[in-house]
């Protein structure tokens, strides 16, 4: 996906998550503590690179639990921008980037590097692993979350194939898997982000085994369950949205 599209929809984008961020139990919210979790120590005294930051709030994050330098990079001057208002302190700074290339940072830079919530809006997963392996020091952790491949990032259209299976009383009660295996670009045809920017779905395997070709061992998968939308929140309590993964440069 070209860097239009990202500055296209760069309102609609921040609409979300300052929505989200006002949910206590959204993924949203619930997701920077389990980079933490993963992480461990190793976020202490860190120089993390905050990948496809969006507009910070993971990277502000991370500075609050002991890292001592937060890069964020984004393809979207537009949210790059909005994460630069929003920061305030010197140990944060924002610079537009290409994922998949990182041609602005020299190997071995930072210590850990993170991603939220951004491989599925990626067009090549395979080149942004290996741009990741090289700007990371040896050893360093790579924390990344998605979409989960199997329940929310695969493919579905909201009027030909929905994304949910709905009762009597018109409550979801269970996601609907009508295609996994084809990989590739798709469009939700609605109104949200998935229906405005679209999304890249990519098999759980290909995922792993990509990271690994690439030169890491995967240290640790989390699904991080929320309750914060009530219509949805009994299902969402029982079926992840959100995939996290950990893994460290070998």
């Amino acid at each position: 996906m070209d860097t239009s599209v990202y500055d296209k929809h760069a309102t609609l984008y921040l609409e979300y998550i300052d929505r989200e961020l006002r949910l206590t139990d959204s993924y949203i919210n619930l997701l920077p503590s389990t980079f933490v979790d993963c992480l461990g120590d190793q976020i202490v005294n860190a120089h993390v690179c905050d990948l496809c930051c969006g507009e910070g709030y993971l990277g502000r994050y991370l500075l609050t639990r002991g890292a001592c330098e937060v890069v964020g990079i984004d393809t979207s001057a537009a949210l790059i921008e909005e994460a630069k208002r929003r920061s305030g302190v010197s140990e944060l700074s924002y610079r537009v980037d290409d994922a998949q290339e990182l041609r602005l940072v020299p190997d071995s830079s930072f210590d850990v590097v993170v991603s939220q919530l951004a491989m599925m809006d990626v067009a090549d997963h395979r080149k942004l692993f290996a741009a990741v392996r090289r700007v990371l020091v040896p050893g360093g952790p790579f924390v990344f979350s998605l979409l989960h491949p199997c329940f929310k990032g695969r493919p579905y259209h909201v009027k030909t194939a929905p994304e949910y299976i709905f009762d009597e009383g018109g409550k979801p009660v269970a996601v609907t898997v009508r295609r996994y295996a084809s990989e590739g670009f798709f469009n939700s045809g609605g109104d949200g982000i998935r229906g405005r920017m679209g999304s890249y779905h990519r098999k759980f395997s290909t995922y792993i085994n990509d990271l690994i070709a690439a030169g890491f061992t995967v240290e640790r998968l989390e699904e991080p369950l929320s309750r914060a939308d009530a219509t949805r929140a009994e299902l969402f309590a029982e079926v992840p949205t959100v995939l996290v993964v950990a893994a460290r440069a070998t």
